[in-house]
This record gives C-alpha cells, sequence and structure tokens, in this order.
C-alpha cells in the first residue's frame, strides 16, 4: 500500500490503494523509474530493466549489490528503507 500511496503522490497513480500491484502499479513504477534509468516501454510488465531500476533506486538508500534486475533480500530491504519514509503515508 505504501508504494501505491507513493505513486499516487510522485506518479499520479489513479488506481487502489490496496496493497495488491497489477498493472497500473506496475506502470506508474516504470513511469517513476524513468528517473533511475528505466528507459523500456511503459507497460505494467516488470522486466529486468525495470527491476534493475528499482535497485537503482535502492542504491541511494544502502543498497551495495549489483545491479543485475534481480530482486533479492538485500534490494528489497534498501527499497523498503525508501518506501518506508514516513512522508509516503
Amino acid at each position: 500500500m505504501r508504494t501505491q500511496n507513493w505513486l499516487r503522490i510522485e506518479s499520479g497513480y489513479t488506481g487502489p490503494i490496496d496493497g495488491v500491484p497489477g498493472v497500473n502499479t506496475y506502470a506508474a513504477l516504470q513511469r517513476n523509474m524513468r528517473n533511475w534509468g528505466y528507459t523500456g516501454p511503459i507497460d505494467g510488465v516488470m522486466g529486468v530493466n525495470s527491476w534493475s531500476a528499482v535497485q537503482r533506486l535502492a542504491a541511494a538508500h544502502g543498497y551495495t549489490g549489483p545491479i543485475d534486475g534481480a530482486m533479492g533480500p538485500n534490494s528489497w530491504r534498501a527499497y523498503s528503507s525508501f518506501i518506508n519514509q514516513d512522508r509516503w503515508d
């Protein structure tokens, strides 16, 4: 739900804030990830390039692993550090 709320605030996401990511959530995430190097289509289908951009965002919040598009526990931990900021409440 926090990710959807962040996307609502930052990227114009208009879908439900229900914690269930779908095509609309992922398309909004891809639009936002343009700021983090994503250059692929805005199609709501998360692939390696989409997840690599999320890892670049995570790297600004503690992730030190490779930017390989494979979201492992360390990638998710750093992304969680970003998304759990109070400003996304």
